[in-house]
């Protein structure tokens, strides 16, 4: 059966996933266009003739006649009028595990998969049967929707903490496990022992031995298995009585667990594989890598054999979290390859924590985001008088002061992605918390002052007058733009093109010489303009942001330059970066490159020599100093100024968020940091001579702490 649907509207084809074939309404998640069953007639579904209020989820106990049968055998042995008696109801069960099942909650027609429906009816946890709750709806569907995709191998799932998405995919595995013939299903988790405890033991086996009779197959092996859970026929099966019993076919399917390593699966055939706690895989095993050789489990040939099923929080980057956010890059359903498949053959999806946090959910399992008007009750019969939202941030607010704390709990209970993959502060080398302070703010404000767009010569002549046009897919991100008098003003001496307006700002470029890659890597060129200080214009602050690679470099320097003559800001450059030099001196515009700052100076140079332009990259007074601008940036600029309590103006999250990664050991993929750090040494007054004995104990390098 063909899944994929198209629809006219949209580019991509929605994923069908109902099992009968039938098309019902279409639904988003995390990208990816999901068409849901058809809708069967109200009185086909659960709960139709009941008020709203009381049309809620709730599980339907077996009857007691059925419950006190516990295997086949014993069913087997019943008499034929209380089988034929039971099962229809049996049958049924059968039915909603294929096709799903509808019911009505609040007045909303709401369905919900067939595996979502076994763990709510017959998926016993340590702490009872789980409730419904409205996101694990959305993961359950999103799951189906990667299953049902032929180009899909699985889903990825970034959450929040006690999200149970662990007892999520556990009860899937035993759903899947106990229907199909000749499959295998791996386990694997942060530690091999975290594999085996708390998934495979007190999870897996624990979901299984409390299912109803008439879903559990022939079993081999003990009734507390420590390896391995096998559907495999037993050389000896004995009833209560006594008999050998006959009963059944074996389905010879096994679910396991593995030790965390790289190659763990390495050459089996895997029907399906849970990788919990990706986002926290430490060196010597590596996330990335992993998935690299398990995928290849889950493929033969061109066919998709199986599915994946991986999902964390995510840990500080040195520890598993870099690896895991790469992972997450590269499974995204909008970007696929020429065979339709996103990098990993993965699907990623976020919920944020304000939709899924424990203790905020109402009687029918939906999120209370916001403080409601009026008091709730809740799943658990307790009152919600506050929003989840509110209830986090005020938990925020609380540890202001305590970076550290802050931190965590932000990249624990995440709103937005980019707060899931928040670096620790520890070992950072620069203020991490005043940077997530003012991203927080940048955030919510409004309006946001940035501008997306690009510069281009007027009428398309070149050397004529640059202009500025909004474009949401744009280059350019300006917050400031200066007055019209102060534009494409043009300023001679000696013969030759300068800044005019050097007093007011000044720029910074990262630049590469080589044109755009095949597969559209490799780091980008930066650019950044930035004001000094000017009583009448904000001071201090960047008002330009550009990370972009064009398919040809010379587009990249044309950016640069239109930008410069718009603003009239001098450019500082790295001088091994020869390509950019030379296209502004072929276009008359080497005047606008800037010498080599003479603070900048080895401590042994008394004059400027004659090839001055930009600064060398390599240098380690450079790279030193270029780290104390922005870190002295950072201290007086971003986040909250603690001596006037106002918040800072950096508006470019995107600078922001490659300050926090930044490595001064690995500076080559920093593209914004490098440019911005540039502009802070342009804009440097003081003027002194650097010794090398300066630097050479520098925080930077080893024991910086945050703040």
């Amino acid at each position: 059966m063909n899944n994929l649907l198209d629809i006219k509207e949209y580019e991509e084809p929605a994923v069908k996933i109902c099992p009968n074939g039938t098309e019902g309404e279409l639904i988003e998640l995390g990208g990816l266009l999901i068409c849901l069953p058809k809708r069967p007639p109200k009185k086909n579904i659960v709960g139709y003739k009941k008020s709203n209020d009381m049309q809620v989820w709730k599980r339907a106990p077996m009857p007691k006649e059925l419950s006190r049968i516990k295997s086949m055998d014993e069913w087997a042995e019943m008499p034929r009028q209380f089988r034929e008696k039971f099962r229809p109801y049996i049958e049924e069960e059968f039915r909603r595990r294929r096709e799903g099942f509808w019911f009505y909650n609040n007045g909303t027609a709401t369905y919900i998969t067939g595996r979502h429906y076994m763990m709510l009816q017959w998926t016993k946890l340590d702490v009872g049967y789980p409730y419904f709750l409205n996101f694990q709806r959305e993961i359950f569907l999103h799951m189906a929707a990667c299953e049902a995709d032929p180009r899909c191998i699985g889903q990825l799932y970034t959450k929040c903490r006690r999200s149970g998405y662990t007892n999520i995919c556990s009860a899937v595995l035993v759903d899947e496990a106990t229907q199909v013939k000749d499959k295998l299903m791996g386990i694997q988790s942060k530690t091999g022992k975290d594999a085996q405890e708390n998934i495979f033991m007190k999870k897996v086996v624990y979901m299984f031995r409390n299912y109803p009779f008439f879903f559990k197959p022939i079993q081999d092996g003990t009734t507390n298995p420590r390896m391995e859970l096998a559907f495999r026929e037993p050389s000896k099966r004995i009833t209560k009585n006594n008999k050998t019993s006959q009963m059944g076919e074996a389905l010879n399917t096994v679910i396991n667990w593995k030790n965390t390593t790289n190659n763990a699966y390495d050459g089996e055939k895997l029907h399906m594989l849970y990788l919990d706690e990706a986002g926290k895989w430490e060196k010597p095993t590596d996330i990335r890598d992993a998935w690299r050789i398990q995928r290849t489990c889950l493929i033969v040939g061109r066919k998709i054999i199986g599915k994946a099923l991986v999902g964390s929080t995510v840990n500080p980057m040195d520890k598993g979290g870099k690896e895991y956010k790469d992972l997450w890059k590269d499974s995204n359903p909008l970007e696929r390859n020429a065979n339709g498949r996103t990098r990993t053959g993965l699907y990623r999806l976020f919920i944020p924590a304000q939709e899924s946090l424990e203790g905020f959910f109402d009687n029918h399992g939906m999120p209370v985001v916001n403080t409601p008007e009026h008091e709730v009750k809740g799943l658990d019969g307790e009152i919600i008088t506050i929003g989840a939202k509110q209830y986090l941030k005020n938990e925020r607010d609380s540890l202001k002061h305590d970076a550290s704390e802050l931190n965590e709990i932000v990249r624990q209970f995440p709103f937005t992605t980019d707060e899931a993959f928040r670096d620790s502060i520890q070992g950072s080398l620069f203020n991490i918390g005043k940077i997530y302070e003012q991203i927080q703010f940048n955030d919510d404000l409004f309006p946001n002052p940035i501008v997306t767009g690009n510069f281009h010569w007027k009428g398309g002549e070149k050397d004529t007058e640059v202009v500025f046009t909004p474009d949401p897919n744009g280059r350019f991100r300006v917050a400031w733009m200066p007055p019209a008098e102060l534009r494409n003003q043009k300023l001679i001496n000696k013969g030759k093109k300068i800044a005019p307006n050097a007093e007011l700002g000044v720029g910074g470029v990262d630049s590469y010489d080589l044109d755009a890659t095949v597969d559209g890597r490799g780091s980008k060129g930066a650019l950044h303009l930035y004001n000094k200080f000017h009583m009448e214009y904000p001071s201090n602050t960047f008002v330009l942001e550009y990370a972009s690679r064009p398919p040809l470099a010379k587009i990249f320097y044309e950016d640069v330059l239109m930008a410069a003559v718009f603003y009239g800001y001098p450019i500082l450059i790295e001088n091994n970066k020869y390509g950019i030099a030379r296209h502004f001196e072929s276009r008359g515009y080497d005047g606008y490159l800037m010498d080599r700052p003479r603070h900048l100076l080895a401590a042994n140079s008394s004059t400027i020599k004659s090839k001055t332009k930009g600064i060398p990259s390599n240098s380690q007074d450079v790279i030193q100093s270029h780290a104390h601008a922005i870190e002295s940036y950072i201290h007086n600029h971003v986040g909250i100024n603690y001596d006037t309590g106002e918040m800072g103006k950096m508006y470019f999250n995107k600078t922001l968020e490659d300050w926090i990664g930044y490595q001064i050991t690995n500076r080559t993929k920093f593209d914004l940091t490098i440019s911005s750090g540039l502009c802070l040494l342009a804009a440097q007054k003081v003027k002194l001579k650097i010794k090398k004995s300066d630097y050479s104990e520098k925080v930077f390098l080893r024991r910086f702490k945050a703040y």
